[in-house]
């Protein structure tokens, strides 16, 4: 219960900005903690109040053993506010690796993009890493089965993907070592040519390397797959193969 200047997490001064407001910058000033409020519109954080003044706000996490009463100096403030932008930090790149696994070019990027220092994102990375979060390993074999299954490319189509994401050579050659170009080829081009059958030969044969070649696939993959597909959905290869001469 609260009674006027007061709350059940320690004493704070008429007339400040309550929680409800825009939290001010930090004040690092040090002093003796004379509150600790949970914020009304997100209630897992808190203001810290030093000498009935805001000093900063803090994450349940990060505001861990701080109590009403307690002398705090710079260095104890500091490390609070380092605490607290590390723990920032992780939650910004948990909520980023909630819609897929990322590279971890893509966590440092998406994280410099917030503004957090190269130190807390280093620390993130290890933490996650730590708890097998963010391995680029792993991730190069999940975007290597996810584009199999659901949009079959080339094998360098898939290293320069991955390359851009900032995976190392070595662990894109593993991901994409068992990959037969040829079954790719025919599974990417399949659904098309089912779409394309009426077409002439020549409509056909362009549309569809077409799409291959935009896939990444070479020209001698793109035309044994371009026939065999003719032959499958029209059975009648003469024509088509008299177009490649």
């Amino acid at each position: 219960m609260k009674t006027k200047g007061k709350t059940k997490w320690g004493r704070r001064a008429q007339g400040k900005p309550s929680s409800a407001a825009r939290a001010p910058s930090q004040n690092l000033a040090p002093g003796q903690v004379t509150a600790i409020e949970p914020q009304v519109k997100r209630p897992n954080r808190l203001n810290l109040y030093i000498d009935d003044h805001f000093a900063l706000g803090l994450s349940v996490y990060a505001a861990a053993g701080v109590r009403v009463g307690q002398d705090l100096a710079r260095a104890d403030l500091e490390r609070l506010a380092h605490a607290e932008a590390l723990e920032q930090a992780r939650e910004a790149a948990l909520r980023f690796l909630e819609i897929r696994p990322r590279s971890e070019q893509e966590l440092r990027m998406r994280l410099r993009k917030k503004n957090y220092t190269e130190e807390i994102i280093t620390q993130v990375i290890a933490r996650l890493g730590d708890a097998q979060l963010v391995d680029d390993k792993d991730f190069a074999k999940y975007w290597v089965e996810n584009r199999e299954g659901f949009k079959p490319r080339s094998k360098r189509a898939l290293q320069y993907e991955l390359r851009q994401k900032g995976v190392a050579a070595d662990d894109i050659a593993r991901a994409v070592k068992k990959i037969d170009e040829r079954d790719s080829a025919y599974r990417a081009a399949r659904p098309k040519a089912l779409r394309w059958k009426d077409l002439d030969a020549r409509a056909f044969r362009e549309k569809l390397s077409g799409m291959l070649a935009r896939r990444g696939f070479d020209y001698s993959v793109t035309r044994e797959t371009v026939t065999r597909l003719w032959q499958e959905v029209n059975e009648n290869s003469a024509s088509l193969k008299s177009d490649w001469e």
